[in-house]
């Protein structure tokens, strides 16, 4: 009984090892902060990206908006505002990425640090885009998920209102 009891426990730790090591690198920066309510999250599901895709659109702007949305996977975003934690949380986050993703490019200024980064799948396609922004009031960590061409992010982020995603608009693959 006590050997099947081990066996058993032994399964199911190295299951939860491989599905953590699955799981995005800075998906446990979003885990430690997720409950803390001083922080606003925003999570969205693959099943919210592919409801978009029911929607009928004859605008050539949500044509596109439509095709980039369908590829997508998943959307998180962590935010805290008036903080002065801010350059800390941009730290620690930024030390949860590993080698595994490629700095696009980088924005420092007086006040704060934006930096915008890349995991690419084997096929040489982005599988997830990270922007972390961090100042002196403010911190803002999002990570989006999925077959991602930057160049139709670019037009589709310069119409939604998040910190920084203003820039993609300068960020071009290497």
């Amino acid at each position: 009984m006590k050997r099947s009891l081990f066996l058993i426990m032994t399964v199911l730790l190295s299951c939860q090892l491989f599905a953590q090591q699955g799981s995005s690198q800075i998906e446990r920066f979003f885990q430690r902060y997720e409950n803390d309510r001083s922080f606003t999250v925003v999570t969205i599901t693959p099943k919210m990206f592919s409801m978009f895709g029911k929607f009928d659109a004859n605008d050539p702007d949500a044509k596109t908006f439509m095709r980039v949305v369908q590829k997508l996977k998943g959307l998180r975003i962590l935010s805290k505002e008036t903080t002065k934690d801010g350059p800390r949380l941009y730290r620690e986050a930024a030390a949860f990425l590993g080698n595994d993703f490629e700095e696009l490019m980088t924005i420092r200024d007086k006040d704060s640090d934006l930096k915008f980064l890349v995991k690419e799948n084997a096929k040489g396609n982005i599988n997830e885009l990270v922007m972390l922004v961090g100042g002196s009031s403010q911190f803002l960590a999002m990570s989006l998920v999925g077959d991602i061409d930057l160049n139709e992010i670019s037009k589709i982020a310069a119409n939604i209102d998040i910190q920084g995603m203003d820039n993609l608009k300068n960020v071009r693959k290497k």
